[in-house]
């Protein structure tokens, strides 16, 4: 990839130096300015027209673009607290779905598959974990690892029969609709791809996609749920963009289907991976606690009681 870049750079850039290089991009400087340049695999030319028609204009600029790359001006990175950069990150992509929200025809059997496909992973997942505690009680002495699984698996049991619950739920209120939103979703959230300078600017769209505004808050929240505070991050969110009723059900849904712990031969990393879990449960538990506490004609109870 960057011998690929590198050749583009000496074409349209000779007089180019002080190369930067990363996985899919490099950093270089021609005539005493900084570039990016990166692959285009996403036609971005017709995305940053189509996010300037809707008015989102929190994008680097671009500076040369063709088939096969595009260029945009570098800027300086300013160092902020991440609590704050986070901020950004999710104001930016509440801004994002605000501005490219759309409505689209949606099928019975379009709603039929994300039912199908959900309730298929929350009955694999609830087996998964009953073979995994049959397999425990089968030992005379547990590991650290076992003991946290066996004192914790009733909480796991109650966040799948929630899902499985609310799933149906949801498709008892989505099997009649005939609309549902559709928004650009950034599809790669991270730290580093928000730029603060004198206002916060998003990069790297190469994952961009359409789809309904759940997907984005869903990746960030799993990659680093117990880094930041998600609670004040989703009412931020909410501030900028709501979310209806059937999308925060289904966004909570498919966070709170508990992954699949891979036990292995290092017990220390198993008592951390289970660990990782609980915590992962707790924590999304509080969330959504707090969400339905906002309105509590519509809360239901604790989903581990």
């Amino acid at each position: 990839m960057n011998k690929y870049l590198l050749s583009y750079i000496k074409l349209k850039y000779p007089n180019s130096n002080n190369f930067k290089f990363y996985d899919n991009s490099i950093i270089f400087t021609n005539n005493g300015h900084k570039y990016v340049i990166k692959k285009n695999k996403n036609d971005y030319l017709s995305l940053y027209k189509y996010l300037d028609s809707r008015g989102f204009i929190y994008l680097p600029k671009l500076e040369y673009i063709d088939k096969n790359i595009y260029v945009y001006k570098y800027e300086n990175d300013l160092f902020i607290p991440s609590e704050q950069k986070i901020s950004d990150l999710v104001r930016l992509i509440a801004l994002l779905h605000n501005k490219t929200v759309y409505y689209k025809d949606i099928s019975k059997d379009e709603v039929k598959e994300i039912y199908e496909k959900l309730s298929y992973k929350i009955s694999d997942t609830y087996m998964y974990y009953e073979d995994i505690i049959s397999m425990i009680e089968g030992n005379i002495y547990m590991s650290p690892s076992y003991y946290m699984l066996a004192r914790n698996i009733s909480s796991f049991f109650n966040v799948l029969d929630f899902c499985k619950k609310t799933l149906d739920s949801w498709y008892e209120l989505m099997k009649n609709k005939t609309k549902k939103r559709e928004v650009l979703l950034h599809n790669n959230l991270d730290l580093s791809h928000v730029i603060t300078n004198k206002e916060s600017k998003l990069i790297s769209f190469d994952k961009a996609r359409r789809d309904i505004p759940i997907y984005d808050f869903i990746y960030l929240y799993k990659k680093c749920y117990d880094k930041y505070d998600f609670t004040s991050l989703y009412k931020e969110y909410l501030t900028k963009f709501q979310l209806l009723e059937e999308e925060k059900i289904l966004m909570y849904i498919i966070l709170f289907i508990p992954k699949k712990v891979s036990l292995n031969d290092s017990e220390i990393k198993n008592v951390i991976e289970v660990s990782k879990l609980c915590n992962y449960l707790y924590i999304t538990n509080n969330l959504f606690m707090e969400d339905k506490s906002i309105n509590p004609q519509k809360q239901n109870s604790d989903v581990n009681k």
